[in-house]
């Protein structure tokens, strides 16, 4: 029964994980460039329970016997949505293919597909966390602009049309290691390989939409179910310990 009761904590432990992931994956069904996160569960490394050739009640058992302690949570990787949604609003782009918007941080540069910017007090294009895009786009204050497919934000100014920038996008080689920050931002680990940034439409990066942004990668239907799932074998896994106690306390009074 220890052995049930340990598998049965790892389950609780393991699908606590998946229903915070569903849970954010809910919630941010709507949040601009949201990657949703995709989550697998795989059985612990077996631990050998039994070796060959071990004699039982008289009898040789040839073949060894092996058992999962439990389950682990295998990956908690990120999915990007592709869908675009126009917002009518002149500082929102998206961006519609491979790439991402590098943006700078307090704590470095930082990756995101959330193109809803707005111009801050400078005329630069900000994200609501405060990240601004990098490099660094200035937009004179009151000044009518346009971003094109491109990326050149040109500014319609009284000598005429004048370009001020060109939005830049980095093409991760492997999205899917790329590690949360928090407010929509991912920054790079060991597995997703070197960036390689250029202007978008060029060497397999995408365009950009303006006045759009990238929708949520989130199923809502599809997490919906997911979260049913995980409830019940999360509950499933709770009977399990309250009968192993039940048990156990049963088997103490009959010592008594």
């Amino acid at each position: 029964m220890f052995n049930v009761l340990g598998i049965s904590t790892t389950g609780l432990t393991t699908e606590s994980q998946v229903l915070g992931a569903v849970a954010a994956n809910i919630a941010n069904a709507d949040t601009p460039g949201y990657a949703s996160r995709v989550t697998t569960i795989a059985g612990t490394a077996p631990v050998a329970e039994r070796p060959p050739g071990v004699s039982l009640a008289n009898q040789v058992l040839a073949a060894p016997l092996s058992l999962n302690e439990g389950a682990l949570l295998a990956s908690d990787t990120p999915s990007f949505g592709q869908g675009v949604q126009p917002t009518q609003i002149a500082s929102n782009v998206a961006v519609q293919g491979a790439g991402f918007f590098m943006v700078s941080t307090p704590s470095g540069i930082a990756y995101t597909r959330a193109g809803n910017f707005t111009l801050d007090a400078g005329g630069e294009l900000v994200l609501p966390s405060g990240a601004k895009l990098y490099p660094p786009v200035v937009i004179p204050q009151g000044e009518p602009f346009s971003i094109s497919g491109d990326g050149v934000v040109t500014v319609a100014g009284a000598q005429g049309p004048q370009v001020v920038g060109r939005i830049q996008l980095a093409d991760i080689p492997n999205p899917t290691g790329l590690v949360a920050l928090g407010n929509n931002l991912y920054g790079l680990s060991v597995n997703t390989g070197t960036p390689v940034v250029g202007a978008p439409g060029q060497n397999g990066l995408g365009t950009l939409v303006p006045s759009a942004v990238n929708q949520s990668g989130t199923d809502l239907a599809q997490n919906l179910v997911n979260l049913v799932q995980a409830e019940t074998v999360y509950a499933m896994n709770a009977k399990v310990i309250a009968v192993d106690q039940t048990v156990n306390q049963a088997t103490t009074n009959l010592q008594v």
